[in-house]
């Protein structure tokens, strides 16, 4: 589940680069150049969430924007912006603009966004942003009517006096009103839906936006084919289980499991229910 997040958010960062690019900076005169591709970052080992080549002050730089869903783990987050940095100087020679957005709000707490060290003639300092949804006034976002940060807003402090659920109608309205056409604004319900369960209860949000409003989302489809994939197979390996022993389909399961296929899956668990040996499967798996 916090893959879907991961993806969703990066979608928005490069569907609505400008709109996130002048809010992470706080500045309207942003030029989003082009976006960098950091997958062969060899020495640092792993790839940034979004690294863009901007304009901004009449000067080019690299904004860097890392997303976390929670604290960071498996190493400190100063410990990875260092590694970021480091290449990033070393690849373009330009400023590096490096933003922490932590998504829940119990994340980001202690993250000071510095570190330094000064040392007998040895020094380096290191600053990045940290972005805290919680922090952020929510009602001040919704009027700024900018697309690409709606989907966020749920995740935002909402105004004094109004509850949760008050405030989670409040960002649907005013995404639902956005100009924007209707697959868009369905890619923006689901983003709102989806960023809102990290918080609250998915229910919530099930009731408050009608599934038909979210039909359209093209990251809603490709979820509900993977979800339809996944139980597909599920199904059938269920049905092969009660009829066959269990090492004879542990055996054919990888090559069920790597079909894509959704159709075709759905013929296999047809079959499944009538077939005679699992052989005989095995043969409809190639074919």
């Amino acid at each position: 589940m916090p893959q879907d997040y991961d993806n969703m958010a990066k979608n928005l960062l490069t569907d609505y680069a400008t709109e996130i690019s002048q809010f992470v900076l706080g500045v309207k005169d942003v030029e989003v150049l082009e976006n960098i591709d950091t997958e062969q970052q060899t020495i640092i080992g792993q790839r940034t969430d979004s690294t863009k080549r901007i304009r901004v002050d009449n000067s080019e730089a690299i904004l860097h924007i890392e997303l976390q869903l929670r604290d960071s783990t498996h190493k400190p987050m100063w410990a990875r912006n260092a590694a970021y940095h480091g290449y990033l100087v070393g690849q373009h020679q330009i400023p590096i603009y490096s933003n922490v957005i932590y998504f829940h709000p119990n994340a980001g707490t202690n993250d000071t966004g510095r570190y330094e060290y000064n040392w007998r003639g040895y020094k380096y300092t290191l600053h990045y942003k940290v972005i805290r949804l919680i922090n952020i006034d929510g009602q001040a976002v919704l009027e700024m009517n900018a697309p690409g940060i709606l989907p966020f807003t749920p995740l935002m402090k909402h105004p004094a006096g109004m509850d949760i659920e008050q405030w989670a109608q409040e960002c649907i309205n005013v995404t639902c009103a956005v100009p924007v056409d209707q697959r868009t604004r369905s890619d923006l319900l689901y983003a709102l839906y989806l960023f809102g369960g990290i918080v609250y209860d998915s229910e919530l949000f099930e009731r408050l936006i009608p599934e038909e409003l979210m039909q359209e989302s093209k990251t809603y489809q490709r979820q509900r084919e993977k979800f339809l994939r996944e139980n597909t197979i599920e199904n059938t390996l269920a049905l092969l289980q009660d009829q066959f022993h269990a090492e004879a389909v542990i055996a054919i399961t990888p090559a069920l499991r790597n079909i894509s296929d959704l159709p075709k899956l759905k013929q296999l668990h047809l079959a499944a229910a009538k077939v005679q040996s699992i052989e005989a499967f095995a043969q409809m798996l190639n074919e």
